[in-house]
Parts: C-alpha cells; sequence; structure tokens
C-alpha cells in the first residue's frame, strides 16, 4: 500500500512533537534566561503604554542630544565640550530647575585643541599657551547652574581629573554602574540605587528627583512585599525588582521633548512644546548612551506612574505558553486549518486582552508578546507541515483518483483537508454492475476493430452516467463494469443515485439500438440488439487500496458487491433486465418494482425485486392493483407453498399487466413447474 494515510498521521505527529520541543526550550529560556527577553519585553511595555495611557501628567523633561564626537584629524573636528558649555549657557536663559549632564567626563576632550597639539605645533609651537581648554571652560560653565552630574562607583575612577573637577563644581551627582557609565541604561529597567560599601547611592534620576524635591525623605529602603519588592520612603513608594530597578512609564508625547544640539543653538527648534517653560528640567547627553531613559524615568518619578512586574507574571506566562500551545499543537494536528486558526486567534486574543487589562486597571505589566509569538510559531509549524502533507495528498489524489471520479468529486476529494484513509474502512455503499447479454456472441460477428469500438462506445456512454451522477468506478471490463456510491465521498442519496444511473444506462441503450449506433445492420447483423443487464445492491463494504505499489486500486469489498454482480448475471433468469436487492428496495420505496425468482448461487439464496419505473408508475391505480395481486402470488409461493394458488394468482396478473411484464411471470412459471417436476422427481426416487 502507498500508506498515505499513515504518513499524514506521522507527519501530524511529528508537528506535534516539535510543537511541545518547542514550548519546552521557550520555558526554559523564560526562566533561565530571562534577560534574553529584554528586547520583547521593551517591546510589550511601549505597545502598553501606547494603547492605555496614564493620564496622570507632570512636568516634562526635555532630552537633548550632542553632536557625535570625532577624534579623527582628517574630520572636521566636533568639540562636543565646547558644545555642551554653549547648551548649558543657551538653556540657562529659560531659568532651568535642573541640567543633567549623562555623557562620559573621564577623560579630556578628545576634539580640545589641546590634544590636537600636533596639528597647531607645526605651525606655530609658540602659539601652544593660547591654545583654548574646552574642559576648563565646561568645569567654569557648570559652576553657573544646578547641574546634576554621573558618577560611576568606582571611588578612584572619580577622584581623577577631569572627572573629578567636573564633580567638585557641580551642584550634585547621580551614580551609575561602570557598564551604565559606558553603555546607557537598560533598556527595560532602569537602576534607581547602587549598593555602596557602607550606603546605597541614589542613581541619576532619583538624585535628580530628590534635588527637584527637597522636601521630600531622601532615604529609601529596599522592601519585599506580597506583590514583590519596594523602594520605600515616607513620601515614595516605588514598584522595584530585587535589584532596585524600575520600570520606566513611556508616555506617548515622549518623543515630541527630544531635541538635538544643533536645533537649540541655531534657534530652529520646531517643537510646539518650545521655547520651555520656566522651571523646566533638561537631559544632556547623547544617543549612544540612551540618554532620553534618565528623561523617561524622572518623568515616572514625578508622575507616579509606575509600572509593577507582580512575582506571578512569570508563571501566568509559563501557564499560558504550556495551556495554550498545547492545546493549539493537538488541535492543529487533528482539526482543520480553520479551527486551529480560530483557535490560535482565540488565544492570542486571550492573552494580550488579560495582559492589556492589567495594565489599564492595575499598572500591572505582563508579558503578552513572548508567549503571542511563541503560539504563532506553533501554529505556523504546524500549518506548514499539514500544508506539505495537504500537497502531497493532493498530487497523490490526483494521480490515483483520476478517471475513477468525475472532476466535480475530484474538486470535492482535494478540497478536503483530511487525507482518504486508505488502509481500509467500513460503510454502507450501494453497488452497481452491468453486464451485456451474450457478449460472446459478438466475437464471431465482429472485426477486432469493430469490437474493440462496440465495447469502448458503451463503456464510455455508462462511465459518463455514473459520473454524471456522482458515482465511483469500480471495474471496467469488456463486457460491463461496476461502480458505486457513498465513497469515497459522503452520499447519503446513494441507492436513489445508482436507481437513476441504471434507468438512464436502460435508456441509452435503447436510444443506441433504436439509431443502430454500433453499425449492425451495416454489417449484416441482424437481430443483434444490445441487451443490458444491470443488478444493485445495498450493504456494508470496506473500502481501501487493494491495488499493489504499481498498480493503485481503490475497490470496495463485501457482499454487496457480489450481490450486484450475481444480480446482474440473473437478469436474463428472472425476466427483466434491472435487479435491485431487498436491501436497496428499502431505501427506495417510491419507485414502481416487482419481486422475481430469488437469485441463487452456491453461497447464497436472495430475495430480488424488478425496477420497473419511476414514482408515477408506482402510486398509478393500475400499478397498484397489480403489485397487491403480486404480492400475493409471492406470499402464496415462498411462504404458503401453495403452488397452485400462486399459478392462479399469476394469470390474474397477467391480465392486469396486459403483457407487459410478460417475461417476469414467464420466469416464475418456468421457476415453478420446474421446483414441481424436481419434487415429483424426488417423490419418484423414493417409491
Amino acid at each position: 500500500m502507498f500508506g498515505s494515510g499513515w504518513l499524514s498521521k506521522t507527519n501530524r505527529a511529528l508537528a506535534a512533537v516539535l510543537s511541545f520541543i518547542l514550548i519546552a526550550i521557550a520555558i526554559l529560556v523564560r526562566i533561565l534566561y530571562p534577560q534574553v527577553l529584554e528586547n520583547v519585553g521593551y517591546f510589550s511595555q511601549t505597545a502598553l503604554q501606547l494603547a492605555w495611557p496614564n493620564t496622570t501628567s507632570g512636568a516634562p523633561v526635555y532630552t537633548i542630544y550632542l553632536s557625535p564626537e570625532s577624534a579623527d584629524p582628517a574630520q572636521e573636528p566636533v568639540y562636543q565640550r565646547l558644545q555642551l558649555a554653549q547648551i548649558l549657557q543657551k538653556l540657562g536663559e529659560h531659568n532651568p530647575k535642573l541640567l543633567i549632564i549623562d555623557a562620559d567626563l573621564r577623560k579630556a576632550d578628545l576634539a580640545s585643541p589641546t590634544l590636537r597639539s600636533r596639528i597647531y605645533d607645526t605651525l606655530q609651537p609658540s602659539l601652544r599657551a593660547t591654545y583654548p581648554n574646552h574642559d576648563l571652560l565646561l568645569q567654569t560653565i557648570i559652576s553657573h547652574y544646578p547641574v546634576i552630574l554621573n558618577r560611576p562607583e568606582a571611588e578612584a575612577v572619580a577622584k581623577k581629573p577631569p572627572l573629578s573637577n567636573y564633580l567638585r563644581f557641580s551642584q550634585a551627582v547621580g551614580y551609575q554602574s561602570n557598564d551604565d557609565y559606558v553603555h546607557g541604561s537598560s533598556a527595560l529597567l532602569y537602576p534607581l540605587q547602587f549598593k555602596g560599601k557602607t550606603e546605597h547611592h541614589a542613581s541619576l534620576a532619583l538624585q535628580a528627583w530628590k534635588q527637584a524635591n527637597p522636601s521630600a525623605a531622601q532615604q529609601f529602603q529596599l522592601t519585599k512585599t506580597a506583590q514583590g519588592y519596594q523602594l520605600e520612603s515616607p513620601s515614595l513608594d516605588i514598584p522595584v525588582s530585587a535589584n532596585s530597578e524600575m520600570m520606566i512609564f513611556n508616555p506617548r508625547a515622549a518623543s515630541d521633548y527630544i531635541l538635538s544640539a544643533e536645533q537649540i543653538l541655531t534657534d530652529s527648534a520646531t517643537l510646539k512644546n518650545w521655547p520651555p517653560a520656566e522651571g523646566s528640567i533638561f537631559v544632556i547627553g547623547t544617543q549612544s548612551r540612551s540618554s532620553q531613559r534618565h528623561a523617561q524615568a524622572l518623568h515616572t518619578l514625578h508622575t507616579g506612574n509606575f509600572v509593577a512586574i507582580p512575582s506571578w507574571a512569570q508563571y501566568a506566562e509559563i501557564a499560558a505558553l504550556f495551556l495554550f500551545g498545547g492545546v493549539i499543537a493537538v488541535i492543529s494536528a487533528r482539526q482543520s486549518f480553520r479551527t486551529a486558526l480560530t483557535l490560535t486567534l482565540l488565544a492570542l486574543f486571550t492573552i494580550n486582552a488579560a495582559a492589556f487589562h492589567q495594565f489599564a486597571l492595575e499598572n500591572r505589566l505582563l508579558e503578552p508578546f513572548y508567549p503571542s509569538l511563541i503560539i504563532l510559531l506553533i501554529f505556523t509549524l504546524s500549518s506548514t507541515i499539514r500544508r506539505v502533507t495537504f500537497k502531497s495528498h493532493r498530487t497523490q489524489t490526483t494521480e490515483r483518483f483520476t478517471g475513477i471520479l468525475s472532476p466535480k468529486q475530484m474538486q470535492r476529494l482535494l478540497s478536503n483537508a483530511d487525507p482518504l484513509p486508505l488502509e481500509g474502512q467500513q460503510r454502507e455503499i450501494t453497488s452497481l454492475s452491468t453486464h451485456i447479454r451474450h457478449f460472446h456472441r459478438y466475437y464471431e460477428g465482429l472485426s477486432p476493430q469493430d469490437l474493440a469500438g462496440f465495447s469502448n462506445g458503451f463503456q464510455s456512454a455508462h462511465l459518463d452516467e455514473v459520473h454524471v451522477h456522482d458515482g465511483t468506478l469500480n471495474t471496467m471490463g469488456t463486457a460491463g463494469l461496476s461502480a458505486y456510491w457513498n465513497a469515497p465521498l459522503d452520499d447519503p442519496f446513494h441507492a436513489s443515485h445508482a436507481c437513476r444511473t441504471a434507468f438512464e444506462m436502460l435508456k441509452q441503450m435503447k436510444r443506441f439500438n433504436l439509431k443502430d449506433r454500433f453499425n449492425f445492420n451495416h454489417k449484416n447483423m441482424k437481430d443483434h440488439a444490445v441487451t443490458l443487464d444491470i443488478g444493485i445492491a445495498t450493504g456494508l463494504a470496506t473500502l481501501g487500496e487493494t491495488g499493489t505499489r504499481r498498480h493503485f486500486r481503490y475497490a470496495p469489498l463485501g457482499k454487496c458487491v457480489d450481490l450486484a454482480d450475481d444480480l446482474a448475471r440473473h437478469c436474463k433468469e428472472a425476466g427483466h433486465n434491472l435487479l435491485i436487492c431487498e436491501t436497496t428496495r428499502g431505501q427506495m420505496q417510491e419507485l414502481a418494482m416487482l419481486e422475481t425468482i430469488p437469485v441463487k448461487t452456491s453461497r447464497y439464496e436472495m430475495r430480488s425485486f424488478a425496477l420497473l419505473g419511476d414514482p408515477s408508475l408506482a402510486f398509478s391505480e393500475s400499478f397498484l392493483k397489480l403489485k397487491n395481486t403480486h404480492c400475493s402470488m409471492v406470499y402464496a409461493l415462498f411462504e404458503e407453498n401453495d403452488k397452485k394458488k400462486a399459478l392462479t394468482l399469476m394469470d390474474e396478473c397477467k391480465s392486469l399487466s396486459e403483457g407487459e411484464y410478460h417475461s417476469i411471470y414467464a420466469a416464475f412459471e418456468k421457476y415453478i413447474f420446474s421446483d414441481l417436476a424436481e419434487h415429483e422427481a424426488i417423490k419418484d426416487a423414493a417409491q
């Protein structure tokens, strides 16, 4: 067997296994490497805050980015510290409340003329004493304004000039770790304080908040609560992590307060919030150090829009991954694509709705996008494997069932997402078998070419009728064909479709004979009208692939298939060329039919019925009278075993039918007399 059903099940099982492996990896990454999710968490935080902006307003904090440094002698130098001094003087005109400088001041200005002495000394060495010193200039400017500088944790570094001079002239300092001092603050979390040898040191934003609120308590204490950790003081409680890191609330209008140094110095700022109000706060830094994070952290402290990550957030994300991911992995492997897609969208909606709900009402930050991403990957993985399997199934189905099914049925079969089980299934079908009576007579009267044309002519016409009525071809021989209904596609009216096909085949053969379709008259073959015998049987059958690897055959196996063939061969003996079994008769009560002599084979003896016409004949007054008498005759013959009474009723049936069904009653008469003769022979032998 081809085993496509087994292959499909294997591919779906593989998709489910890979999906669960992906879930396990995602959970382990979430537990063991939470820092990997920092960018995803920042995206989640930003999306949630933009969707549910907190309405609490506070004094804006401006961010001003300096021009990048340049120490390359071949380029025009950028005197960043000179630019910083100019910015401080320019902002001083607006009476700022605080000026926060987030720049690396541990070394002398690389672009200062004092460090470019080789360039100037080649021109005029005697002018060395007149070179401008930008570090000294900036120190003087800082001393005139309320400036807060960032200070590294290492005491030895802070005591070295020129940084020590800047710190001495500044109003206050805020601490940063050595890594944050060089690379800027984290994208998602902001450290509020650092633990020194003897005390905790406030970070840049927290120190700026203290300077802006001198009446507030200055000491903060890290406390663990049922909801997590908090940095507490008598005037402010801030939800933080175990490392005193605060989630920064990113307001929607944060980008409206970002400017470049060039815009300030050239008076080309176009922001609607510029010029600033008196008492504004400024953060001056560089883009490479993410200085805007200090402004956002300070704004969060001012407004109190604190975002908390609950202690149970990680467990909720893991539970969502395991629950929704597992369900989608199983559903994607077992159900249709549409069902899996609907469930995936429902899972994504549920996860994100819960996250938005918690953020909008409680300012709790859950992580909706990481589990959403994993669920989408699971769905994509399962759908991809399913699509590849489905495409392979479509290709194999097209190759196998071309010619067996009609084009309309083929489209229905290909549109079915579930592959056809070829290993075997049992279902009720209606089988039809045709047979050309005395087909062997045509061997002698026709040439090989004419015989092949004759067989091909009626077989093609009969196969077209089978396909028109949604039948499936079983076998095709020289003297007839067999077909069946209700497989491989469901057909609730399979018995009716089989009977209609038989009626059309008989009408078609009648037209062929009248019009001499096979040219028998031209070949001087008189009295060679083709007689088509048809048998129809309904019953359970086992359907599956019964061919070989080189020859595919999807066929039914069951008693009804054999019975249909026996009924077709029994037509001549029964006196009618369309016979149906008792089960088919039970499903087609509206059609006109009369019982014939039973089918006798070496294996069984079963009742058979001649199918005579449509409901218009079945419910006509004359036929109902005939049918009533006919049933009485059959009852007398087979149940009462009263052959004389049966013969009397048979004569009455002949008169009522006016000779139309003479062949059926001739068969009955022959059956009765042969039975009588057999009994007489047995009686004589017994005497």
